[in-house]
């Protein structure tokens, strides 16, 4: 997060920025984990017929990354190309769970 490169992708404007919000991004990292975490599972339990757990898992999961990249959409025009990065996997991942339930 403190690299130029990082920070620059992430449109934090200087190292100072990048040091002050770096606690802030190490637990976004982490919730983002989380919820892919929960997905993965998800689709593990599906395969062991698990099915209500399992797409539970997915819906929950995939869903609250779709909203967020809502959020990012709704946030400015700028952020157009992150929130379509940021939710167009987990857009197709609602989608097929839908169609497969």
């Amino acid at each position: 997060w403190t690299q130029p490169a990082t920070w620059r992708r992430f449109g934090v404007a200087s190292q100072a920025d990048a040091d002050t919000t770096q606690p802030m991004a190490f637990n976004q990292g982490f919730y983002n984990l989380f919820l892919a975490v929960g997905a993965v599972l998800g689709v593990v339990l599906v395969a062991f017929d698990q099915d209500d757990a399992g797409w539970a898992l997915i819906l929950f999961a995939c869903g609250s990354m779709l909203a967020a990249a809502v959020v990012l959409l709704a946030s400015g025009k700028k952020y157009t190309r992150a929130a379509f990065t940021q939710g167009f996997s987990p857009l197709l991942a609602v989608i097929f769970a839908l169609l497969a339930m």
